[in-house]
């Protein structure tokens, strides 16, 4: 049996998880070995319920659960910066909590494969408070990247899985060790991996993945350079919209929480509150690598799928208004979610 910890986030988080849940509801009414619990608060709407952005019986919540699904979290209609100055501060907490310290995000690129971008995201340049000091204005600020040299073997670990499945697709590791210690530590990982990683700094990263057209399989770098150049190929791909994220403890320690949390890697969008209008394409590409992540889910091929039913559909239907030439006829979130679930649907007949 896999728990599943429901954490729909702020703004349009809720309502972009709408589609993934119905299926999740479906397959427990089926038998399938999976329990739902929650919707459990975070975030600005924990803030606005409990006054915790991270509430005590959220984290039970995920305590008791294999794994965590999450839409996003940050900013949300009627609470302000300055109620609630930080709320994505509860999703870092979440994974340090847990040690979720591998983050493993999935773009789907249009009338392309999937790229793949791996990296640290609980250590280095996302390392806790201890490593950070503040300015009053007048001090300076500090922020210490630290690199533990059997934490980036294992993101060189998965990343050198992913890019097995991709074989004959480039796979490159990203660092800038012309300059950073930490780079050089990096990019003597990359060469001692069990695949073969390009080395490219982080600059000559970035305009490969606007200008060349072919995209690699797999990207594995850093955890800041990781943030900005997954950004990247969500432009080349057409949308944020398109990249499913998770962010997984490698371990896997059963019986001591949650071991991975998946959510579509786009913000909260507060102004598109409500909207429908929002691409879900990324809470499907999450669902699909939570299947993959948990065995009595794998072994049914859930994963497969939702990526058939999600790649139909895209192939197919008219596009949402975030993939949409100006004036042309669009998909809303609620037809989306209708095509997915009901090829499905249609699968599984």
């Amino acid at each position: 049996m896999t728990t599943i910890a429901l954490l729909p986030g702020d703004g349009i988080g809720a309502e972009i998880l709408d589609g993934p849940i119905a299926f999740l509801r479906q397959l427990e009414q089926d038998g399938v070995p999976v329990r739902l619990t929650g919707p459990w608060p975070y975030g600005s709407t924990g803030w606005a319920q409990t006054g915790s952005i991270l509430p005590a019986a959220t984290v039970q919540a995920c305590r008791d659960a294999d794994v965590i699904l999450s839409g996003a979290v940050g900013t949300h209609p009627g609470i302000t910066a300055e109620q609630c100055p930080n709320p994505e501060a509860a999703l870092i907490e979440l994974r340090h909590l847990f040690d979720l310290r591998i983050s493993v995000r999935t773009v789907r690129v249009p009338g392309e494969e999937d790229v793949i971008i791996v990296r640290n995201i609980t250590g280095g340049a996302y390392a806790g408070p201890e490593r950070r000091v503040e300015s009053d204005g007048v001090r300076p600020a500090e922020d210490r990247l630290v690199l533990d040299p059997a934490r980036v073997r294992e993101v060189f670990d998965i990343a050198a899985d992913h890019a097995l499945r991709h074989p004959g697709r480039r796979a490159i590791s990203v660092d800038k060790a012309s300059v950073f210690a930490t780079s050089r530590l990096w990019r003597r990982a990359a060469h001692a991996a069990a695949v073969r990683f390009d080395d490219v700094n982080v600059d000559r990263a970035a305009y490969e993945l606007v200008k060349y057209a072919e995209l690699p399989a797999v990207i594995v770098t850093e955890g800041l350079f990781g943030d900005i150049l997954s950004d990247i190929v969500c432009a080349r791909a057409g949308s944020p919209a398109l990249c499913g994220s998770a962010t997984i403890n490698p371990e896997r320690p059963a019986g001591h929480g949650a071991t991975a949390l998946f959510e579509p890697a786009h913000g909260s969008s507060p102004h598109r509150t409500g909207s429908r209008r929002s691409n879900p394409t990324g809470a499907w590409l999450a669902l699909a690598d939570l299947f993959a992540w948990c065995p009595d889910l794998a072994a049914l091929d859930l994963h497969t799928r939702v990526r058939q039913a999600l790649d139909h559909v895209i192939d197919t239907a008219p596009p949402t208004y975030d993939l949409a030439p100006v004036s042309s006829r669009t998909l809303d979130m609620d037809g989306f979610n209708e095509r997915v679930l009901g090829t499905l649907a249609a699968v599984s007949a």
